[in-house]
């Protein structure tokens, strides 16, 4: 048997005042809590230049990188607070990945914090500023940061939505030479990205090419080409078609 449940206003006007009046306390404390953790946010601050960390770094620049990019990371817990990435000047942020990426050649850890860690952002024009950091810096060096330019291309996709920009990236990907080693996948996000733009034909074209290609050979890679070209084809016959009345 359902137990009945009493109304609020039923209870004795006492209590009711007392509960109302706890509710409101709570409320004032923790708008009060959220100012003082937000005044208590100890901002980033510039980093040095290049050369300075350099001479610090005593020709153990990768390490000294590293512990840059790890000092870096661990700025946004302050007196056993997480400060939320809104906080953060994006700007400083991305001087200080690049001083890091420069001093750290040859490692991807700063690129891997920009992807995992700092794309987490709410707010988009941060989001937007360090995923246009990561395009720039996998030109450094395709073959390392191919993964991380490949999770920009989605987070631009989904997190942005900001189709054109997901596609000029994968575009990037896909235009890599042979000698840069990456799976299929990362070079096929340009023609999955094209059909969503309705350009289905240039997506058939660069299929088509592959395929009369020996670029791929593996048979289960075949296989998703071929019904990925199927499926356009069909999408781009079916557009084609005059609608009926």
């Amino acid at each position: 048997m359902r137990r009945s449940e009493r109304p609020l206003l039923s209870l004795p006007r006492p209590l009711l005042c007392a509960f109302l009046l706890l509710l409101g306390l709570q409320v004032f404390y923790h708008h009060v809590d959220r100012q003082r953790i937000g005044s208590a946010y100890r901002a980033l601050g510039e980093p040095f230049s290049l050369e300075v960390y350099r001479g610090l770094a005593m020709g153990s620049e990768q390490l000294f990188g590293y512990l840059l990019a790890l000092r870096l990371q661990l700025h946004d817990n302050q007196a056993g607070q997480h400060f939320r990435y809104q906080v953060l000047d994006y700007e400083l942020l991305v001087d200080w990945l690049d001083r890091a990426s420069d001093l750290s050649e040859g490692t991807e850890y700063p690129l891997l914090l920009a992807s995992r860690v700092y794309t987490a952002t709410g707010d988009r024009a941060q989001l937007r500023r360090i995923l246009e950091f990561i395009e720039r810096r996998f030109d450094d060096n395709p073959q390392l940061h191919w993964r991380r330019l490949a999770e920009a291309s989605v987070i631009a996709r989904h997190q942005l939505d900001d189709l054109q920009m997901a596609l000029d990236m994968a575009q990037k990907l896909a235009r890599q030479p042979a000698s840069v080693d990456m799976p299929r996948w990362a070079r096929d996000l340009e023609f999955l990205l094209l059909a969503e733009l309705n350009e289905l034909e240039a997506a058939i074209a660069i299929i088509s090419a592959l395929l009369q290609s020996d670029a791929v050979r593996d048979p289960d890679e075949l296989r998703f080409l071929q019904v990925k070209l199927s499926e356009f084809q069909q999408k781009l016959f079916e557009s084609r078609q005059t609608p009926r009345n």
